[in-house]
């Protein structure tokens, strides 16, 4: 998985919406949250929140992001390697963790409810958690319709096509998981002809190449319904809320899931 994340930061620079939140999701943690006055845990180092918060700690896996990406330690913040499942963090000391698409990056059901319980842990009994979400829809899209639509000018970005082909390959319950090569084997399948893709799109072929990042690599995404992600975070949390975070492509399936009461297990 270290070396998924190394190849990841590699190409940062190119990524970009609903991969990276803009503007106004960051606006939406800060609104949903009142994050300004409080400690602040976020789950990886995405460099578009590490403004938020009074404190801010950022806790990443991998050493290649934190060196890549991290805009840098500052006197209120800081970023260190660690296992999102196991905080370096005491239990009840936080006011509020934030994470980006960070589910996503746990491909087994049994990952995400660790990960709820372990940011349950790590709240004040007044604590909240924001985590923005990338969520397939509950009947899932046809694969030709996807290529149809992205042909037609009908995707915003690469990135976001790139979450859409994800979801037409997901697999079913409890997981919703897939390999990250088998995004790029159905990636490749509908569109074989990249000259093709980028000449309806005017998408460059740099953007388009990210999606090779998945070659040979271990790492498994999970796209769960926003349903089930609110069944999983329910066990852990009295208040359970959705929340719209803005218009950009593919935001209808990137809200925020906004978690109050943490309970303790």
């Amino acid at each position: 998985m270290t070396n998924h994340w190394d190849a990841i930061r590699r190409h940062w620079q190119l990524l970009g919406p609903p991969l990276c939140p803009p503007p106004e999701a960051v606006a939406t943690y800060e609104r949903e949250l009142g994050l300004r006055s409080l400690d602040v845990v976020l789950l990886g180092v995405t460099p578009e929140l590490a403004g938020l918060g009074r404190t801010m700690l950022a806790v990443d896996e991998s050493p290649a992001m934190i060196s890549g990406i991290w805009p840098g330690d500052t006197a209120t913040r800081k970023a260190v390697a660690g296992n999102w499942l196991d905080m370096p963090v005491a239990g009840a000391s936080m006011d509020a963790v934030i994470g980006d698409g960070c589910l996503s990056a746990l491909g087994l059901s049994v990952a995400r409810r660790a990960l709820f319980a372990e940011i349950a842990r790590v709240l004040r009994p007044d604590g909240r958690a924001g985590l923005r979400l990338y969520a397939s829809p509950e009947t899932p899209d046809d694969p030709r319709a996807v290529r149809t639509l992205a042909l037609s000018g009908g995707v915003s970005t690469f990135h976001a096509l790139k979450w859409l082909v994800a979801m037409t390959a997901t697999g079913g319950a409890p997981d919703h998981g897939i390999p990250v090569q088998a995004i790029l084997g159905r990636f490749d399948e509908l569109f074989p002809d990249r000259d093709e893709l980028c000449a309806h799109t005017g998408w460059n072929m740099p953007t388009i190449g990210t999606i090779d990042v998945y070659r040979n690599s271990p790492a498994i995404y999970s796209f769960a319904p926003v349903a089930t992600l609110v069944h999983e975070a329910e066990t852990f949390f009295g208040d359970v809320r959705i929340v719209a975070t803005g218009t950009y492509g593919l935001a209808e399936r990137c809200p925020l899931l906004v978690l109050r009461s943490p309970r303790r297990r």
